[in-house]
This record gives structure tokens, sequence and C-alpha cells, in this order.
């Protein structure tokens, strides 16, 4: 019941913050990255409200993480990565989309909590609760590697839909071609895997988020999840 109230909150708070454009929260920042809204850098801090088609980059030996305000999925972005931020609200959840345009990206993804999608320029890739990388790399190669759950992706000049499971990696080339194989430790890099192992010792998180009524006060709402 607890945790059914927590959700009703948390969504309620969701639909208010989607009224004013805002869609995450940007949890960490390391290192050298910019944030860009309407053509604009932006000088930010931990904490940072984040809008629809915010632009994040990340520069060598940088890194990056946010969460979307329903408290739904976390978004780590690793080096030299570049990713626009987006998210419309549909039937009562949020719809998120993650453009990765180059680089890698680790999405954690929490089941039941709207659609999920993570677009590179040949690939759509739907989850509906999982974690997986996903790698743009210098010549077009999208990959995904499946560390958890089901990520299904479909190749945009052909239509085509391929499957990849816990433990498999999908790799497509810019022209179409791919493989789903199994992974291999070369997948995944040192400080990568460390993040994802991370993930799975990581303490309960809390978001802090301000809020105006309607006399134009600011209130602040704490989530903890």
């Amino acid at each position: 019941m607890k945790r059914l109230c927590l959700l009703v909150v948390i969504l309620a708070l969701a639909a208010m913050l989607m009224a004013a454009d805002t869609v995450a929260v940007l949890s960490a920042s390391k290192g050298k990255v910019n944030l860009e809204r309407n053509k604009q850098d932006l000088k930010f801090k931990k904490g940072e409200l984040l809008q629809d088609q915010d632009i994040l980059r990340t520069k060598a030996e940088s890194f990056a993480a946010y969460k979307f305000i329903d408290a739904s999925s976390m978004i780590k972005l690793f080096s030299n990565s570049v990713v626009t931020i987006s998210a419309t609200a549909q039937s009562g959840k949020l719809a998120k989309k993650v453009s990765v345009d180059r680089g890698s990206v680790l999405a954690s993804v929490k089941s039941g909590t709207g659609a999920f999608t993570v677009h590179t320029p040949t690939t759509v890739a739907s989850v509906k609760g999982t974690e997986f990388m996903t790698r743009v790399d210098a010549e077009g190669i999208s990959m995904f590697t499946v560390t958890d759950g089901e990520v299904e992706i479909q190749i945009k000049s052909t239509g085509e839909i391929l499957s990849a499971s816990k433990g498999k990696t999908a790799i497509i080339s810019p022209k179409g071609e791919h493989v789903v194989r199994d992974s291999s430790p070369e997948d995944i890099n040192a400080i990568e895997q460390a993040e994802l192992e991370a993930n799975q010792t990581t303490a309960p998180s809390t978001i802090r988020i301000p809020v105006k009524d309607e006399a134009g006060n600011t209130k602040y709402i704490e989530i903890t999840y």
C-alpha cells in the first residue's frame, strides 16, 4: 500500500512538472559535461531540472547521470557521449525517449512505468524493464549489450526487428547488417562494468524537487525510491 501511494505521488508530481517541460533531474556529473537547451550552453549543478529536448554532452574522462521525474529509470552517460532527453505524458504515464548520437549510455529501466525507447541514428530499441548498454561508434555502428531483461530493436532502414535478451549483444551497421551474439567481456569496458556493479549495490535514491504553488512560492518535495 505504501509503495502504491508513493507511485501515485510520483505520477502526480510528474504531471505537474511536465506542464513546465521538466522531464528529468541531473543526479550526477563529473569532469567536463555540457548542458545545451535551445542551442545555448547552460551552467548547471547536481539536482538541475532537465527539460524536454535538452542535450547532454560528456568529454573525455567525464560522466553524467540523470533520472526521469517518474522515478522509473536511470540514464548514465560515459566519456565522449551525446544524448538528447525527451519525454511526453501518455495515459497518465511518461513515455520516455533517449536519443544517443554517439558514445556509451547505460539505461536501467523499471517495468510498468510507461514506454521507454532508446534511439540511435539507425535503430530504435524498446524495453519494458531491463538494464542495457547502448554504444554508437564513430562509424555509426550501434551496439546493445543486455545485462538484464530483454530489448527489442527495430532497424530503421528495413523495419526488421531483432530481440536481445540477458547475456546477448546486438550489433547493427549503418547499412542494416546485423548480428546478435553472446556478450563478451570486451563489450563493456572496466569503467562501465564498475557502474553496472554499483547499480546492484546502490542504496535507495532521493530526488529533491522544487515546485511552485499557485502563489508563486517554491516548496520542495523529496521522493525516495
